[in-house]
């Protein structure tokens, strides 16, 4: 095999449409990348767990969960070749938590219903996205989706967040007042706040601040939880595997079976969501990779969304047999995603290949947080912080997107008109009535701009 070109075709080891790199081998190990990975995978990993006890899981099976997902994410850019920083399709995750709490079903108590619903998604999602990978059909239907539905639908996402944190989640926050206040704050004005970031261009201490996403926030806060006793640290040491057996047992659908014909037709439309949002993260991640690559011709990349979605597809599969917990395999972590291509874009000296930078901030596919015990049980007070900042991060997020999307008037009346109904009611509801004012409000005619 040739390695002596550094393009991101000649390392590593062709399996159809996909590429093996091996850590070590393919992969260099990038410190900086590393350590940087290592920490905010750290804080934001367990974000997972509070959602798995919501739904009856224990806090052992909600580390498994987390375990199985983050394993999966890793292997994007490792076992598949993908360019790009891969996460959950986090803006989905609001609105499905909605849709079981609408159903008294995100109350903490086990049910194995609840997980065969989860299974109909996860199925879906796969079938979905494996049909558009090989058709080459996503571009089309999500041109086909009029801009009001569109941006109804990432609206939706926003107000399903700040409802669950606000409202739902409420008596947890206030739990941690100081602390959770404390976090939130410094979270949005080092991601979103205008002044921050013109500061951030004059000042390098900000920048790197800024480009640490929610980690200084997080961290923080956190300290500040621990001098006001609003968390206690019971720090165990020594290693433990996650208890995937018990969570395979009550999860997959190869243990407590397959979901009943209702559940898929019930599962579409929030799996058309999560679909109209991922692929709106694939385009995302292209054109910052486009922009990058104008500094990088010394490393082709080869990026293919419809390879994407079959990367995107086959983790789902897998993460499926074990354990159906939908969106947690999607194409894009924007954050990490930036980070990396904006070091990649300064040259060989800086970051020889991309995929050195992926594959160190993915700790190399070596998935050891989880299975160490000081680290899980240091994270275990502050988890619901880390999914509360994934929360109000997500939802600040899409309502910036959401916003820019309408053209017109009554493309915003109706955007806002189909969130609260994605967010109150139920996704099918949200998908009628916008599908109705694209129609009979609206109008079908396509803006020339």
């Amino acid at each position: 095999m040739n390695t002596a070109t550094n393009t991101t075709t000649s390392k590593g080891i062709k399996w159809g449409p996909f590429t093996l790199r091996i850590p070590f081998i393919h992969l260099n190990l990038r410190a900086g990348e590393f350590f940087q990975g290592m920490v905010i995978s750290g804080a934001t990993a367990f974000a997972a767990v509070p959602i798995a006890m919501g739904l009856g899981l224990t806090f052992e099976e909600g580390v498994a969960l987390s375990f199985i997902a983050g394993t999966l994410i890793g292997a994007g850019p490792i076992f598949f070749g993908e360019p790009m920083a891969p996460g959950w399709v986090t803006p989905a995750v609001p609105i499905v938590i909605a849709a079981f709490a609408a159903k008294g079903q995100f109350n903490g108590v086990y049910d194995p219903e609840i997980f065969k619903f989860m299974a109909a998604m996860c199925i879906e999602f796969t079938l979905l996205l494996f049909i558009m990978g090989i058709t080459g059909w996503g571009k089309k239907l999500i041109e086909i989706i009029p801009n009001g539905l569109k941006a109804g639908i990432i609206l939706g996402a926003a107000l399903a967040a700040f409802y669950q944190v606000f409202v739902t989640d409420l008596d947890k926050l206030m739990v941690q007042p100081v602390s959770m206040i404390l976090a939130i704050s410094l979270c949005v004005i080092t991601t979103f706040s205008e002044p921050f970031k013109r500061l951030a261009l004059k000042n390098n201490f900000f920048r790197v601040i800024g480009s640490l996403g929610l980690l200084p926030g997080f961290v923080l806060a956190a300290l500040v939880a621990f001098l006001l006793n609003e968390v206690t640290f019971d720090i165990e040491w020594g290693f433990r595997i996650p208890d995937v057996v018990s969570l395979f047992n009550r999860t997959s659908p190869l243990a407590i079976g397959f979901p009943s014909f209702d559940m898929y037709v019930e599962a579409l439309p929030l799996v058309i969501i999560g679909y109209t949002l991922l692929f709106g993260d694939l385009i995302t991640g292209t054109e910052v990779l486009n922009d990058a690559q104008t500094q990088r011709p010394d490393e082709p990349l080869d990026v293919n969304l419809d390879r994407s979605h079959l990367s995107v597809a086959m983790r789902n599969f897998l993460g499926l047999l074990v354990n159906p917990f939908f969106p947690t395999q999607g194409a894009l972590w924007t954050g990490v995603h930036v980070v990396v291509a904006e070091r990649w874009k300064k040259g060989p000296k800086e970051m020889p290949s991309i995929f050195d930078g992926l594959g160190s901030y993915y700790l190399m596919g070596i998935p050891f947080l989880y299975v160490t015990l000081p680290f899980i049980t240091l994270m275990k007070p502050l988890m619901q912080m880390a999914l509360t900042l994934t929360l109000i991060l997500t939802g600040f997020a899409c309502a910036y997107v959401a916003m820019a999307i309408p053209k017109k008037n009554s493309e915003m009346a109706s955007a806002l008109l189909i969130a609260v109904f994605i967010t109150f009611f139920s996704a099918w509801i949200g998908l009628i009535i916008g599908i109705l004012l694209s129609l009979f409000v609206v109008g079908t005619d396509k803006d020339k701009v």
